[in-house]
C-alpha cells in the first residue's frame, strides 16, 4: 500500500464524513442507511479478506474479532461467521463453510467497525446475522452512533433486510446553520428486544429522543424538547424484510430516493398498491414543525424509498 494511496484514502474518508455531517445537521436525520458510505466506499477493504481467511484458518492470534455459528446459507451445513474492525473507520464480515478440511469464503461484506456479531433465527428452518455497527466522527463538530443490521442469504450473498439507530449523539455549532450562538445536539437511546412472534422474529424498540442545547460544545445541557417512540418489527417472508405494517397507496405518489439532504422522485406509485412500511421517518418533522414526514417502504419489485405519509394508508395488522 503506498503512501499517495493512504493519503487519497484518508482525503476521501474526510470528504464523505464531512457529507454525512453536513447532512445530518442539515436535516437533523441520523442516518443509518447513508452512515454506510463511510463502510462501503473504495470497495473492498485492503487486506480484510486475507485477515479473515486467516482467523478461518484458526491463524492470526492476537487479532480481535468477533465470531458466530450458524446454519445462515442454504445447502452448506453450519457456517462460522467472522467479522473484524480493520480501521476506525472500517470493518469486514465473512461468511465461511468448511471443504476438503480448509474453510472456504461463502461471502464478504464491507462494514463499519463491529461491535457484535450473532445469528439470530427469522423462523423454522432460517437464520439471519445480527451485527451492531459503530460510526465514530467526533472530531470538530460530533455524532457518534451505534447502529444494527440484519442480513438473511438471499441469490447467494448476505441481503440487508433490517437496519436501525441503536444509539445516536451528534451536536453542532448554531452559528453552521444561521442559527445564532450556542450549540445544539441531538441525543437517542434505543432499547432493542429480540422476541418472537408466531415463531417468527420480532423487534421491538423504544428510543428516547432529546433535541438539547449549549452555550457551548460540552456546556451544559438544557432540553429543548424530548419524546419516547417504540415501533415492532416482523420478519415477513413474503417481503422478504423485517416489516412494521402493510400500507396501500391511496393516490398516484412518488416512491423517493435521499440524494444528499433532499428526497428525489425514482419512480410512480399507482393508487391502490400494497407496500411494505420498513421505518417510521419523521425525526425531521418533529425536529422541525412543518417539515415533511416520510415512510421508508419496500415495493413488489423489491426496490426500497421513501414515500410521504399522506399518501399511504397503513392496514389493520397484529
Amino acid at each position: 500500500m503506498t503512501h499517495r494511496w493512504l493519503w487519497l484514502r484518508a482525503l476521501a474518508i474526510l470528504a464523505v464524513a464531512a457529507f454525512v455531517f453536513w447532512q445530518r445537521t442539515a436535516t437533523g436525520q441520523p442516518g443509518p442507511y447513508e452512515a454506510r458510505e463511510l463502510a462501503v466506499m473504495g470497495g473492498e477493504a485492503r487486506g480484510g479478506k486475507e485477515i479473515l481467511e486467516d482467523l478461518a484458518r484458526g491463524q492470526g492470534a492476537g487479532v480481535y474479532h468477533l465470531e458466530a455459528e450458524g446454519d445462515v446459507a442454504p445447502d452448506a451445513g453450519v457456517e462460522k461467521i467472522i467479522g473484524v474492525t480493520l480501521s476506525k473507520d472500517r470493518g469486514m464480515l465473512g461468511v465461511f463453510r468448511r471443504g476438503d478440511g480448509q474453510p472456504v469464503v461463502l461471502a464478504t461484506l464491507d462494514t463499519l467497525p463491529l461491535q457484535e456479531v450473532k445469528v439470530v433465527q427469522l423462523e423454522t428452518g432460517r437464520n439471519a446475522v445480527l451485527i451492531r455497527e459503530l460510526l465514530d466522527e467526533s472530531f470538530g463538530a460530533y455524532f457518534l452512533s451505534t447502529f444494527y443490521a440484519l442480513y438473511t442469504w438471499e441469490d447467494g450473498k448476505l441481503q440487508e433486510i433490517w437496519r436501525k439507530v441503536a444509539g445516536n449523539e451528534e451536536r453542532w455549532n448554531k452559528k453552521w446553520l444561521a442559527q445564532g450562538e450556542g450549540w445544539q445536539g441531538v441525543s437517542e437511546q434505543v432499547t432493542t428486544d429480540f422476541t418472537r412472534s408466531e415463531g417468527k422474529l420480532a423487534i421491538k424498540t423504544i428510543s428516547n429522543q432529546t433535541l438539547w442545547s449549549a452555550p457551548a460544545a460540552t456546556g451544559p445541557r438544557t432540553k429543548v424538547q424530548s419524546r419516547t417512540v417504540t415501533h415492532t418489527y416482523r420478519w415477513e417472508p413474503a417481503w422478504k424484510a423485517m416489516v412494521m405494517a402493510e400500507g396501500r397507496v391511496n393516490a398516484a405518489a412518488a416512491l423517493k430516493e435521499r440524494r444528499g439532504n433532499k428526497y428525489v422522485d425514482r419512480l410512480q406509485l399507482a393508487a391502490g398498491e400494497k407496500v411494505a412500511v420498513l421505518e417510521d421517518e419523521d425525526l425531521l418533522a418533529w425536529l422541525r414543525p412543518g417539515e415533511p414526514s416520510y415512510w421508508r417502504i419496500k415495493v413488489r419489485n423489491g426496490q426500497v424509498g421513501y414515500i410521504l405519509k399522506s399518501y399511504l394508508d397503513l392496514q389493520p395488522g397484529p
